[in-house]
């Protein structure tokens, strides 16, 4: 794999990843009054909580891009604690089959950008090159 096909690995994740979230909103696949359309309201500690993650998830992209040598600690970290904010609050939200879809190959995709650098050799050496 190339640093350029990496990267466009990285691009598409978080492609697929905003239209899934933005596809319900565009179409009206699914009832404006449903009660689960959007997910609950945070408050106080959990909002910044939550920047804090959309602060290391932006970093790690940024490291991922760059290939700098903590960025799939960082993305390992933030996936974690992305999930334990969404399992923690019962974040619960309804999506269309569409959105579940686009959803699932950015999941996908996105665990592919955090298992490369550690299970790839050319990718490791990407992000962790041997010295001469």
């Amino acid at each position: 794999m190339t640093k350029n096909r990496y990267r466009l690995l990285v691009i598409a994740t978080v492609l697929l990843l905003v239209l899934s979230i933005r596809m319900d909103f565009r179409t009206e696949l699914l009832s404006s009054q449903h009660p689960l359309r959007f997910p609950i309201a945070l408050e106080g500690e959990m909002v910044v909580l939550l920047c804090l993650i959309i602060l290391g998830w932006s970093a790690g992209f940024y490291g991922c891009m760059r290939f700098r040598p903590w960025a799939p600690a960082l993305n390992l970290v933030t996936t974690a604690c992305g999930l334990l904010f969404i399992v923690g609050n019962n974040w619960l939200s309804v999506e269309s089959s569409w959105a579940q879809v686009l959803d699932f190959l950015a999941n996908a995709s996105g665990g592919l950008t955090l298992m490369l650098p550690y299970f790839n050799d050319q990718v490791r050496k990407m992000f962790w090159p041997e010295p001469d």
